[in-house]
């Protein structure tokens, strides 16, 4: 069974994007308190300024979360409730 992938695109600059910086804390904390799910999911983190995400994101406010190439959310920080129940799902 494939794990479930979570992509996460951040604006990862000199003028950091405190809604990103905020989202990576939200992620690793929910890593840490859900035994076993760091193991069960696939995270990527990407910026958002690179080549290849400039063209595939344009027009997109980041934070991103892409789940199973489909979009989580775009522009806040994700409601740890709402991911964590969505990835469970998917690992079930």
């Amino acid at each position: 069974m494939n794990k479930p992938h979570l992509l996460v695109i951040l604006k990862e600059e000199e003028d950091y994007c405190a809604k990103c910086c905020k989202t990576q804390q939200v992620i690793e904390r929910m890593l840490n308190e859900i035994p076993g799910l760091k193991e069960e999911v696939k995270i990527d983190y990407e910026n958002i300024t690179s080549n290849e995400n400039a063209e595939k994101f344009s027009g997109m406010t980041p934070p991103i979360l892409m789940l199973n190439n489909t979009l989580f959310s775009e522009g806040h920080v994700p409601i740890i409730k709402k991911l964590s129940r969505e990835l469970l799902n998917l690992i079930r």
